[in-house]
């Protein structure tokens, strides 16, 4: 929502950035938005305000708003349409995902970037300098969070230390956020990914194999990589503590699940059916690879205050009791407790909007663990509204004996 000249207006906005402005709308105009599902013609939507406000709404008014949204690329249709295709392939063409949040969310420059990182390890709450492979264990999963850089460094620094410090995998699973929704709950890349340190390689074998198991291309969606941050700050640090040290590769998938899929909403019988086969064709094709395999999930919690939706502004009890949530919630997935831990975010969600929920979730459907270990949690506040959001760090390691 804002205010232009005096007057309150929605402000609109392509999650997939095909026309990069803004679209403002009068307040007035939320109720067409709500019956543009592709079942209201326009008779059906002139209609229905009609009927609603008790006035005369004429078509002419209705077809200028159309017109206007559609001009902005943002209604489905055959404008809408060629633009995707042709972004789409612009995408697909490119030599590698650029690093899209450089110079943004972290320092552009190789030098510099490297001074930013070290300062989150080795400063004040850090968790000291990099210690390579001195643990024997090897990291089957780490949770790490997406939150910009500049603000959540310390977390992420204490998540890279302890994966780190363990012994390397060949291939790290990167399964984060699909911010913008993503239709087929996954969805990957094909593309390398650009960082100042250097270019993190993707496992274009492994995706083909994917598609083999699962029967339909896992890239089908992955334009919705191109503005996505989740995965590119993890590929920044695994260059950092890393590439210089070890080869290996990544698998980037965006992730989009809602907690209801998981219990007896009806209709998600068919979604929670696509999210069991994409994650047993993952296993499957991990399973039957010779690369040793670690998971990241790319994840932040709580998002909570005006800026999400609330009507209050948050005070240091509101973040004090948010973080002894996160606690509780932390502690069922220490002890790997996988359906209690979707019980308390169904149960909590519309309040707490967990954001990092699909990326956590299919993590746990997708490896063999048995406990984890939190080491970090923390949090920023985002506005001058104090409106917060929570991450933490969490590393996951093979039972003692295996290989």
């Amino acid at each position: 929502m804002v205010v232009i000249e005096g007057r309150r207006a929605v402000a609109l906005k392509d999650p997939l950035a095909l026309m990069e402005r803004m679209v403002c709308v009068g307040t007035e105009a939320i109720p067409v938005l709500a019956l543009l599902d592709g079942r209201h013609s326009l008779r059906d939507i002139q209609w229905e305000l009609t009927r609603r406000t008790g006035s005369l709404v004429f078509s002419d008014d209705v077809e200028r708003l159309l017109n206007t949204l559609d001009e902005a690329y943002l209604l489905e249709g055959p404008r809408f349409q060629a633009l995707l295709d042709s972004k789409v392939r612009e995408y697909r063409n490119r030599p590698f995902r650029p690093a899209t949040h450089a110079g943004r969310s972290y320092a552009a420059g190789a030098e510099e970037l490297r001074s930013q990182l070290a300062s989150f390890f080795e400063g004040p709450g850090g968790p000291g300098p990099l210690a390579y492979f001195t643990d024997p264990r090897r990291p089957l999963a780490l949770i790490a969070p997406h939150i910009d850089i500049r603000s959540g460094g310390r977390c992420f620094a204490h998540g890279y230390h302890a994966l780190a410090s363990g012994q390397p995998s060949d291939l790290y699973v990167i399964l984060g956020t699909g911010h913008s929704g993503v239709q087929g709950l996954f969805t990957a890349t094909a593309l390398d990914f650009e960082t100042p340190l250097g270019m993190v390689r993707t496992d274009r074998e492994a995706l083909q194999e994917l598609a083999k198991e699962f029967g339909r291309d896992p890239c089908a969606e992955e334009i919705l990589h191109l503005g996505e941050h989740v995965i590119e700050f993890q590929a920044v640090f695994l260059q950092y503590v890393l590439g210089a040290r070890r080869d290996f590769r990544i698998l980037p998938l965006l992730v989009s699940v809602s907690p209801s899929m998981f219990g007896d909403r009806a209709g998600s019988e068919a979604e929670k059916g696509l999210f069991d086969r994409f994650c047993a064709a993952l296993r499957d094709v991990l399973a039957k690879s010779s690369k040793s395999v670690c998971f990241i999930a790319s994840a932040d919690l709580d998002h909570i205050g005006p800026r999400y939706g609330d009507s209050f502004a948050p005070h240091q009890g509101t973040v004090r009791e948010s973080l002894e949530k996160d606690r509780s919630m932390i502690a069922l997935l220490e002890r790997f407790d996988v359906e209690a831990f979707i019980r308390s975010v169904a149960r909590e969600n519309e309040t707490r909007r967990i954001c990092g929920f699909s990326p956590i979730i299919a993590m746990v459907h997708c490896m063999d663990a048995c406990a984890g270990t939190l080491l970090d949690l923390d949090f920023v506040h985002v506005d001058d509204r104090n409106s917060f959001v929570s991450f933490c760090s969490m590393i996951f390691h093979e039972s003692s004996g295996s290989g």
